[in-house]
């Protein structure tokens, strides 16, 4: 894939020496050109200095081929800027920004801008670790509205059937591992003791599926 990273910030080195270590043909653009330090010694990308505000960057980063675009600047508006003219005008396929400052999500959010909150983020992920200590968070999507989460199961869930962890609809049972070996789960499926569960929630569920686990039978 062809694709167009715009700040060469952490996220945006991070992100350029992720995606071109897996093979796909990455350039990065910033204005300062002090920003591609952060980069790899050992990236195989390319390095585009310039303001991406200016069409002849777009023409020179090779838009009308890419296949994806981010835009993760400190600055809100020059992401909700280039990732509408990314869209709109070069129709790049597939668009995501960085919102720096979450006052500013309703606007990526009516412009129907695929966003990513760092802030946002960091901090429920912060409060996961705090609150709920025994579950490990293995993905979030979206802004973390619906997470996938790794528990063990608890000795008064062994010998239930799977469904008992999706407890009337509050999550859904998605893998359940055990000795390394994951297996997705099928309707007949019985708990085992020392077995881990994936399963996929709404973050609003947490302490729901955290009662449940707790739960000790009488």
């Amino acid at each position: 894939m062809h694709l167009i990273i715009v700040g060469c910030g952490r996220v945006g080195a991070e992100l350029a020496n992720s995606v071109a270590t897996k093979g796909h043909d990455v350039v990065i653009i910033d204005r300062d050109p002090q920003a591609f330090d952060r980069l790899d010694p050992e990236f195989r990308g390319h390095t585009l200095q310039g303001d991406v505000r200016e069409k002849e960057v777009w023409n020179r980063a090779g838009s009308e081929l890419a296949n994806g675009f981010a835009a993760v600047t400190p600055i809100d508006e020059i992401n909700l800027v280039s990732a509408h003219t990314a869209r709109d005008v070069f129709n790049i396929p597939n668009v995501v920004a960085r919102v720096y400052d979450p006052v500013h999500a309703p606007l990526f959010k009516r412009a129907g801008i695929q966003t990513v909150n760092a802030s946002l983020w960091i901090a429920h992920r912060i409060e996961q670790l705090l609150v709920y200590p025994g579950l490990i968070e293995l993905a979030s999507l979206g802004n973390g509205e619906v997470l996938v989460v790794e528990v063990q199961i608890p000795d008064h869930l062994v010998g239930e059937n799977v469904a008992a962890l999706a407890d009337g609809g509050s999550c859904l049972p998605v893998a359940l591992v055990h000795g390394g070996y994951a297996d997705l789960v099928s309707p007949d499926m019985i708990l085992k003791e020392g077995e881990l569960a994936v399963v996929a929630i709404r973050s609003s569920m947490l302490p729901h599926l955290e009662n449940l686990l707790r739960l000790e039978t009488e």
